[in-house]
């Protein structure tokens, strides 16, 4: 399912914060020369944005997000959720 796909089900507020964190992720991945969905995908985005995340526990029951991408990008992305 394509990015607009998924945010088409989401509301207006969680479509503000599934577009905050795909600018986030470009950055990311610009930064560490990735393509972005190695660093999520758009459906994780999607569901961080429609569950709202407030600390790293509940990110962490989010699919697609192991240890690993918790410990390395858990804090910044609860930033850009506005935690």
């Amino acid at each position: 399912t394509s990015g607009a796909g998924l945010a088409a089900t989401l509301d207006a507020e969680a479509q503000e914060r599934f577009a905050a964190l795909r600018s986030w992720r470009a950055e990311v991945a610009k930064e560490h020369n990735l393509p972005a969905y190695v660093v999520f995908h758009d459906a994780t985005l999607a569901t961080m944005a429609q569950q709202q995340p407030t600390t790293l526990d509940d990110l962490s029951t989010i699919s697609g997000v192991g240890a690993k991408k918790l410990e390395a990008y858990g804090a910044a992305i609860l930033r850009v959720l506005g935690n």
